[in-house]
């Protein structure tokens, strides 16, 4: 009876840990927030840098939402994917696109307010309130 009770326990085990566990609390503190890369120092100056006859964006921008969603803007298409928290590392996963040709990108996490890209070591700055250039 012991040995049973001891082999039951044994699987369970085995069968939790092998199960996809919920958000970590490393993955938490990104939902809801989101972060920017500036193109210009003010709206004035991107407003001033724009031609006449189409807009040109003033910034990249990546959103975190609930159950490791995420979405990022790096020129005027929105991607969707998953991300990850691993060692001080955000690792964004998606479908290979024209952007992003491996489906992944992976930003340093320097503290909350700031995230490098790893490629080209870009600096994104979380976003205060509800507009880019708070």
């Amino acid at each position: 009876m012991k040995k049973k009770i001891i082999y039951i326990v044994t699987v369970l085990t085995i069968f939790t840990s092998c199960n996809k566990l919920t958000t970590s609390g490393l993955e938490k503190q990104f939902e809801d927030k989101s972060y920017v890369r500036l193109f210009f120092n003010s709206e004035e100056e991107c407003m001033d840098a724009q031609p006449p006859d189409f807009f040109i964006n003033c910034h990249q921008q990546l959103d975190f939402y609930q159950d490791n969603m995420v979405e990022i803007m790096l020129t005027d298409i929105i991607w969707r994917g998953t991300y990850e928290v691993v060692n001080k590392k955000i690792i964004i996963s998606m479908e290979p696109n024209f952007e992003i040709p491996s489906g992944e990108i992976i930003f340093e996490v320097k503290n909350n307010t700031l995230l490098v890209k790893t490629d080209d070591r870009t600096e994104w700055r979380k976003m205060k309130g509800n507009s880019i250039w708070n």
